[in-house]
């Protein structure tokens, strides 16, 4: 993801921030998007701590693996790492409210199941990112079932 925004924007940076296993092929796919001199890539844990001094931070397909705890400790670390007007965007689906048909649905009941996660609709991510110390400013459809949940610090 970090690839593809970097190469369809000249000026930013970014740190790829991941556990070492996971970001091995990262380098060779940053350099077919020629953006790996704009990347550097960091080891770690995001239950531990997140690099800090970011203008945004993006969690991708994150918050919906993990228990509402779990969640707690992923947003505080993002908070911590957050300078004032930085954004936290969370790409994840975003229910819609009562009975209306989404793909999410299905794959909320898949996180419940396997690994303890769920999918959430706008308030319920309003509510977990409030008792993070951040607040959610909007919700971005996108062209696919996923949104961006933007927050700032409350």
């Amino acid at each position: 993801m970090l690839g593809h925004i970097l190469k369809r924007h000249s000026q930013p940076r970014g740190i790829l921030f991941d556990r070492p296993h996971v970001v091995t092929d990262a380098s060779a796919l940053l350099r077919a998007h020629g953006v790996e001199g704009r990347v550097s890539i960091e080891h770690g844990s995001f239950f531990d701590s997140v690099p800090a001094g970011g203008d945004a931070y993006i969690l991708s397909h994150i918050i919906h693996d993990w228990n509402e705890d779990q969640c707690l400790t992923i947003l505080g670390n993002c908070r911590k790492a957050m300078k004032p007007g930085a954004r936290l965007l969370i790409v994840e689906f975003v229910l819609p409210e009562g009975d209306t048909p989404h793909f999410g649905k299905i794959v909320d009941m898949v996180m419940l199941t396997i690994p303890g996660g769920e999918e959430r609709t706008a308030a319920e991510y309003r509510t977990l990112l409030a008792a993070a110390g951040l607040k959610m400013t909007r919700v971005f459809p996108t062209a696919s079932d996923v949104s961006i949940v933007e927050a700032e610090l409350a």
